[in-house]
């Protein structure tokens, strides 16, 4: 691969990478919502005479783990995740009455408040549309549980109380795994960049949220198999490769995949360890092999195009018209090089 192509990866990030300086407004929002449930909370006290609620925030999910995407089309919303960790314990409420308390509290004609099963969404809308929405995930701390484990309240009002549960989680420990999988600076970078690639690529192929992969699977999925291209396997010297990287995650992606049925399984690596794949139905899955199968083809075949400017037309077809193409005048002086990369790369 050429530094061409490399450069061109690289913008391609630049365009589509999403972190928390990027969406002030909606941090402001949510932090005018926590306020809000800590008001409701004190009056709710005052007003009953029973002793304060109190909880922590944390910040969970794509931004702090520095894999967030820019949505890719306007029909897309922004999103944000929130953690509260409740100081109560899960023997003196249940899942739902500790979510009902948050839902209540965000209650306003300006905005609509959702029950989810994972937790209660606040969705807010511009000229009829979808604008952004946080998602605030309830949990009970481990200070507070004489197993001193996090609990996750799962559930909400219209589904069977078998599923209204305390689930336990870690999601504080997910945040630190990933952001600790690499010391090496510029593997580290990679990881991510290469996450966010295969995020936007799965917002360009998949039309609907049923039965589209998740952008958290894919995370797990590059925890457990991602390969970083930084150095040249001949000399060590830094040369970094995002398309290598991305060619061998697809592959890597595809033979997680069993025979019969087409299905794929992936586990969260911290409590509770479920099936990050288990909503998709076996057609689903084929179809995401099928559509990554194509991605993995493209990127072969882009790698094996000696001219850059022709390498990256065949990415756009598959990332998306943000993947820049250079200008043919451009890649002209690098056309020699690429044949050079590739041999070495084999």
């Amino acid at each position: 691969m050429t530094k061409v192509v490399q450069t061109q990866f690289e913008r391609f990030h630049a365009t589509i990478k999403l972190d928390m300086d990027d969406i002030k407004k909606v941090i402001e929002k949510r932090d005018m919502l926590i306020e809000e449930v800590r008001a409701y909370l004190k009056k709710k006290s005052e007003d009953e005479g029973k002793p304060l609620i109190t909880f922590s925030v944390f910040n969970q999910g794509s931004y702090p783990m520095g894999t967030g995407v820019e949505p890719a089309f306007d029909k897309h919303d922004y999103d944000i995740d929130a953690g509260l960790i409740f100081n109560i314990s899960i023997k003196d409420y249940t899942s739902l009455e500790i979510k009902k308390l948050v839902h209540d509290a965000l209650q306003s004609q300006f905005r609509t408040v959702e029950w989810k099963k994972p937790c209660i969404r606040v969705q807010y809308h511009e000229q009829g549309f979808p604008k952004f929405h946080v998602d605030f995930a309830i949990y009970s701390s481990g200070d507070c549980n004489s197993d001193k484990k996090t609990y996750l309240a799962k559930g909400k009002p219209t589904i069977s109380n078998d599923q209204n549960i305390w689930e336990e989680s870690q999601p504080k420990k997910l945040i630190e795994l990933v952001g600790n999988k690499y010391a090496d600076v510029k593997e580290k970078e990679q990881f991510k960049r290469t996450i966010r690639y295969f995020k936007r690529w799965k917002d360009n192929k998949f039309d609907s949220v049923n039965g589209k992969p998740t952008g958290i699977s894919f995370t797990a999925l590059a925890y457990n198999g991602f390969k970083p291209y930084t150095k040249n396997i001949f000399n060590g010297q830094e040369e970094i490769d995002d398309h290598k990287a991305c060619l061998e995650f697809a592959r890597y992606i595809i033979n997680q995949f069993s025979s019969y049925p087409d299905r794929i399984s992936v586990k969260l690596p911290v409590p509770p360890y479920n099936d990050l794949f288990t909503k998709m139905t076996d057609d689903q899955c084929k179809n995401f092999k099928d559509k990554m199968g194509k991605l993995k083809d493209t990127l072969d075949d882009a790698y094996n195009e000696t001219d850059p400017h022709e390498a990256c037309k065949i990415l756009c077809k598959q990332f998306g018209d943000d993947f820049p193409i250079p200008a043919k005048e451009q890649t002209a002086q690098s056309r020699g090089k690429a044949i050079v990369g590739t041999s070495e790369s084999a």
